[in-house]
This record gives C-alpha cells, sequence and structure tokens, in this order.
C-alpha cells in the first residue's frame, strides 16, 4: 500500500472485561498485526477495554441505540472488524452499506450473512453447506502467545507417572462455577495425583472454597491470573475445560481434554467432539461425580485410548491462524467488495 493514503481498520469487540479472555487476546493481536502492515486501528466497545489501551491502540466507548452505526459515520473506516457474538441484520445491513469491507469473528447471529467474511471457530454441527461467507473451524484461531513455544506438547510427552497431573481451566469468568464442582469431584479419587486449578482474572466466585478444598489434600493448587498460562497449560497429562476456545488451545497442544460446557450455548459447540480427541461429558452442572472419574480414569488407565486422543487432535493441524486472518483482513482493504457512494 506504498504511496496510497493510510487506511483505517475499526475493530469493535463486546467482550474486553477480561483481558485474558480468547476474544480479547484475538482482538489485539489482529491489531498489533495490522499495526505492523501500516494501518491505523481503532478499539470501539461498550466497555472500557484496557488491553487495547495497555498495547497503544486508540479505544473509543459506545453506548446508547445505533451508537455503533453513529461511530462508523463518523470515523469512516475501510475494514469493520466486528466481534459481537450475535449480531442484528438490520444493523449490520446498514453498516454493510457504510463501510467497504465488513469481517465478523465467531458470529451466531443473523446479521452474519451481511458481513464479506466470516470466521467462525465456534461452529455447531453443519445441515447443508456452509455459506460462501463463512470460513468454519480451525482457520480463524489465533492461539495465545504463551502458547507458540510449546506447540505439540502433548505428542512429545511420555505415559503419566505415579502423580499424573491435571490441569482444570475453564476461562477467565467461569460463569457456572465449573472450577469448584470439578475440584470437588476430582478430590474423590482414592489415587495420587496432581491438581492444578487455573483461576481467571475475571472469576466471578469467591475463591475461599476452592482454596480450603486445596489444603485439605497434597499436591492440590489453586492459581489466580496472572499466571504463564501455555507454560501451566503445557505441563499437564489431561486437560479438563469449557466448551469455547480453550479446546483449540488444548487441541494446539495435543493433550487428553474432558470438555464439560457451562451452557446450552457451548454444549452446541460441535469442535470439541470425540471424533477430534476430545471427551465431551455435557453441561458441567449436571456431569455426575462419578462420570467425570471415569472419564479421567480412562485417560489414565488405557494408553491406547490417551494416545488416540493425542493423534486426533494433532491430526487435525490447528496453528495460530494469525498470519491467515491478517491476510484476509489486509486482501479486503487492498480490494474492498464496495465502494460506498459517500466516498
Amino acid at each position: 500500500m506504498t504511496g496510497q493514503a493510510k487506511k483505517t481498520a475499526v475493530l469493535h469487540c463486546t467482550d474486553p472485561l477480561a483481558p485474558s479472555g480468547y476474544r480479547a487476546r484475538r482482538a489485539v493481536r489482529i491489531a498489533q498485526s495490522l499495526k505492523e502492515a501500516g494501518i491505523d486501528v481503532i478499539f470501539l466497545s461498550g466497555h472500557p477495554f484496557p488491553g487495547a489501551e495497555e498495547a497503544g491502540f486508540r479505544t473509543e466507548t459506545i453506548s446508547g441505540r445505533n451508537a455503533l452505526i453513529k461511530a462508523v459515520e463518523r470515523l469512516r473506516p475501510d475494514v469493520l472488524l466486528r466481534d459481537d457474538r450475535r449480531s442484528d441484520p438490520a444493523e449490520a445491513a446498514v453498516l454493510r452499506g457504510l463501510v467497504p469491507a465488513v469481517i465478523h469473528f465467531d458470529d451466531d447471529g443473523g446479521g452474519s450473512s451481511e458481513a464479506d467474511l466470516v470466521f467462525q471457530t465456534l461452529y455447531r454441527e453443519q445441515r447443508g453447506e456452509s455459506p460462501e461467507n463463512v470460513v468454519t473451524g480451525p482457520a480463524g484461531f489465533i492461539a495465545d502467545p504463551s502458547l507458540l513455544r510449546h506447540r505439540r506438547a502433548g505428542t512429545k510427552k511420555n505415559p503419566p507417572g505415579s502423580l499424573p497431573h491435571i490441569v482444570v481451566t475453564h476461562g477467565p469468568e467461569d460463569p457456572g462455577d465449573l472450577s469448584r464442582r470439578t475440584l470437588r469431584h476430582l478430590t474423590q479419587l482414592q489415587i495420587p495425583l496432581k491438581v492444578t486449578v487455573l483461576l481467571g482474572e475475571a472469576y466471578a466466585h469467591p475463591a475461599d472454597a476452592l482454596q480450603m478444598m486445596a489444603l485439605s489434600r497434597k499436591n492440590v493448587t489453586v492459581k489466580q491470573a496472572p499466571y504463564d498460562y501455555g507454560e501451566e497449560l503445557a505441563a499437564a497429562d489431561i486437560v479438563i475445560c469449557s466448551s469455547g476456545h480453550i479446546p483449540y488451545d488444548v487441541a494446539f497442544l495435543s493433550i487428553p481434554c474432558i470438555v464439560l460446557a457451562q451452557n446450552e450455548d457451548e454444549l452446541a459447540h460441535a469442535f470439541p467432539s470425540e471424533d477430534n480427541g476430545f471427551l465431551p461429558l455435557g453441561l458441567g452442572r449436571k456431569v455426575k461425580q462419578s462420570m467425570l472419574l471415569n472419564a479421567v480414569m480412562e485417560f489414565l488407565l488405557h494408553e491406547p485410548r490417551r494416545k488416540r486422543a493425542v493423534s486426533r487432535q494433532a491430526a487435525l493441524g490447528v496453528e495460530d491462524g494469525i498470519g491467515a486472518v491478517s491476510e484476509a483482513v489486509l486482501y479486503y482493504l487492498e480490494y474492498p467488495p464496495r465502494r460506498p457512494a459517500d466516498r
């Protein structure tokens, strides 16, 4: 883009409250990559976005009816990147008329049909052909930088030794308090076991009960952010996690994984399946102690089962997609699908 006017990307993210959350981390990494390519990036959000501000990006907090439309009319970006969970079709249609290119991330709303491109990592079971503007699966996954040096760590691991290590991680907020439920069940397993529970900085529950359980049993540790996420995850023989984006982190490392869904939405996510090397147990709040402990023992006692999980995850080829995603954004900046009439 040498010799041309500097182009602008607006990134609208509705999930910035937990900087360690996947959506917030993804947004900042995309912005950093675009900045390196000479693109101005402006963050819009309904809440303060400390991660973007700390990274040196211009941020604006917007609120009220049609706030995004009004901000886009004022800023006149060359591309709009939306991470809104559920976009509104009417709003999306207006925005499409204002911006030369629109890209959505993990959008379950009706407005996704108005986007030029959608990266859908949190996909559901397909019924019929996927829309032409949707890229489904790992292609849009962007890894946490702390994971990069541990790529495929699970393929190099020996079978669990005399003190198997289980890492429990249910995201930065853990709305269903599956961390406490999981640890309570694990403490009933009558074998030597090392357990590390990772709590995010937005953990929505008192940590006292978890800390008391940790004190009551040897080799149980509860860690609250900040910590080295990649180092902690890569040290596991088994990971127990929620069914959002964390299974992608696990697949990047290729480690046997038991998945508990936080809610009905997560229950519908198709990526963490048995075919992909995971052991999904359904809604975490309904999982019985016997089910969880049997799943743990299945990985610990049956080496072929453990190896199969690792090989299936590794075969998925989950990589850090920052290059592919950034290349797609830059392509739409260079060759925009539209030229709005007011430009």
